[in-house]
C-alpha cells in the first residue's frame, strides 16, 4: 500500500531474526518488513537442556516479537514462494521472502507410543520429558539421536551428561547411554570436537553408541534396536525425533528435508532465500550459523530489490556447548569462511558458563529489536546469575 518494496521473513529463530535485524539496520525506511512466526514470539532451542535438567521452564527460553516498524503475523505459514506466503488461508504478496522455519519434529502420530520413551527436542517438550520420565533411581537411562540431521550437535551429549552427573548427585545407581547415527559424535564438525565429546561422555561416565541408526518398526517399548541389529534396553529414554521438512517448504526443490540453496540461501533465480537449519549447506545446524545465513539472505534480497549493495560475505560464526561432569562447560567456537570451516575449542571451564548465559539473553533481546551483532558473541555480559555455574536467563 506504502509503494515501498515488501519483504517477508518466515521464522523467528536465529536466522529470522538475523535477517529481520539486518533488514532494519539497511533499509527501515525503504521497506515494509512482515515476521510470521506460530505465538508471535522467539523461543531458545538450547533451553532445551535447561528444561530437562530442572534449571529452567520454558517461558523462560521464549521472548515476545516487538520489533519497531515490522508488522507481526501471529501464525505458521502454510506454503513459501518468491512471490510471497500463504498464512490461515490468505496470500500475502511480497517482494522478496526470507525463508527461516527451521526444521519441524516428526509428528507424534508419525512416532511409537512407548510408556518409557518420551520424543522431543525443545523447551516444551522437554518439560514433558521431564514429567513423565519416572524419576530412575537405579536402571538404564537413554538419550538417543533417531535421526540425521538434527539440531544442536552437542546438544544430546551435553544432556547425557547433565543427566548423569545429577544421577550422580543424587547417589542413584543409574547409567546413562547416548546413542547417535554418526559414525562419532560431531563428525560433521570435525577438528577435535568428536573427541572433545567422547571424552567428556567418558568422564561423566556415559555410554556412548556410535553408527547407531534407529529402526523403530523393530524396536519396542524398552528396547531401542538399530538396523545392523544392535539393541539398547533402557528404563527411561529421551529420544530426539527425525526432523523433517517443514509443510511450506514442501514444494520447494531437494529430496529430504533439506532445500538446496545458493551462496545467500537463494533458490533458484527467484528472491526466495532459505536459511538456517532447512538450507541444504553441509554447514552445523547451529545458532551463529543460522544467524549470519539470515544477515547474509537481507544483504542478498536488498541488493536484488535495487535498495542496497551486497556486501562481500563475512565468515559465519558460530559457538556451541558442552557440559562436563562438575559443572564446567566447553566451548566449540566454529569459522566458516572461503578457506573452509575451522573449529576452536575453549577448554572445560566454569567461567564459560556466564558466555552461555549472555548468549540467551542477547537472543530474547533480539526479539524486542536489541543489539544483535553481539547475540552470539564471544564477551560474557555480567548480570544477575552470571555467577551460576548453571545460569538461565534473567
Amino acid at each position: 500500500m506504502s509503494g515501498r518494496p515488501r519483504v517477508i521473513v518466515v521464522g523467528a529463530g536465529p536466522g529470522g531474526l538475523g535477517a529481520l535485524a539486518r533488514l532494519r539496520a539497511r533499509a527501515a525506511e525503504q521497506v515494509e518488513l512482515t515476521v510470521i512466526a506460530p505465538g508471535a514470539r522467539a523461543v531458545f532451542l538450547g533451553g532445551t537442556l535447561d528444561v530437562m535438567l530442572g534449571r529452567g521452564e520454558p517461558e523462560d527460553f521464549c521472548a515476545s516479537l516487538r520489533l519497531d516498524g515490522v508488522e507481526v503475523i501471529d501464525a505458521a505459514a502454510e506454503t513459501v514462494g518468491a512471490a510471497g506466503v500463504r498464512v490461515g488461508g490468505d496470500w500475502l504478496a511480497a517482494d522478496a521472502v526470507i525463508a527461516a522455519p527451521g526444521l519441524c519434529l516428526r509428528p507424534a502420530d508419525r512416532l511409537p507410543a512407548w510408556s518409557r520413551a518420551v520424543w522431543a527436542w525443545d523447551p516444551f517438550g522437554a518439560a514433558a520429558a521431564r514429567a513423565a520420565l519416572p524419576e530412575l533411581r537405579a536402571g538404564r537411562m537413554l538419550v538417543a539421536v533417531c535421526g540425521m540431521p538434527y539440531r544442536c550437535p552437542p546438544a544430546p551429549f551435553a544432556l547425557a551428561v547433565g543427566l548423569s552427573d545429577a544421577h550422580y548427585d543424587a547417589h542413584h545407581q543409574t547409567r546413562v547411554s547416548a546413542a547417535t547415527p554418526e559414525p562419532m559424535p560431531l563428525a560433521g564438525v570435525g577438528g577435535e570436537a568428536p573427541a572433545l565429546v567422547m571424552d567428556a561422555a567418558g568422564a561423566a561416565g556415559v555410554t556412548l553408541e556410535r553408527a547407531f541408526v534407529p529402526d523403530l518398526e523393530a524396536s519396542r517399548d524398552g528396547v531401542l534396536v538399530s538396523v545392523d541389529g544392535r539393541e539398547l534396553a533402557y528404563d527411561g529414554a529421551f529420544l530426539i525425533p527425525p526432523h523433517d521438512r517443514p509443510a511450506c517448504l514442501a514444494g520447494l526443490p531437494g529430496d529430504g528435508p533439506l532445500v538446496p540453496v545458493g551462496p545467500r540461501g537463494q533458490v533458484g533465480e527467484e528472491l526466495l532465500y532459505v536459511v538456517g537449519d532447512a538450507a541444504a549447506t553441509g554447514l552445523p545446524r547451529a545458532a551463529g550459523i543460522a544467524r549470519g545465513s539470515g544477515e547474509a539472505a537481507a544483504d542478498g534480497a536488498l541488493a536484488a530489490l535495487g535498495l542496497a549493495d551486497a556486501p562481500a560475505p563475512v565468515p559465519l560464526e558460530a559457538s556451541c556447548y558442552m557440559f562436563h561432569h562438575g559443572g564446567a562447560l566447553s566451548r566449540l567456537r566454529v569459522t566458516v569462511s572461503p578457506d573452509g570451516p575451522a573449529v576452536a575449542i575453549d577448554p572445560p571451564s566454569r567461567d564459560l558458563a556466564p558466555a552461555r548465559a549472555g548468549e540467551i539473553r542477547r537472543f530474547l533481546a533480539s526479539a524486542a529489536g536489541g543489539p544483535t551483532g553481539g547475540m552470539f558473541s564471544e564477551r560474557p555480559l555480567v548480570g544477575p546469575g552470571d555467577g551460576d555455574p548453571h545460569p538461565g536467563p534473567t
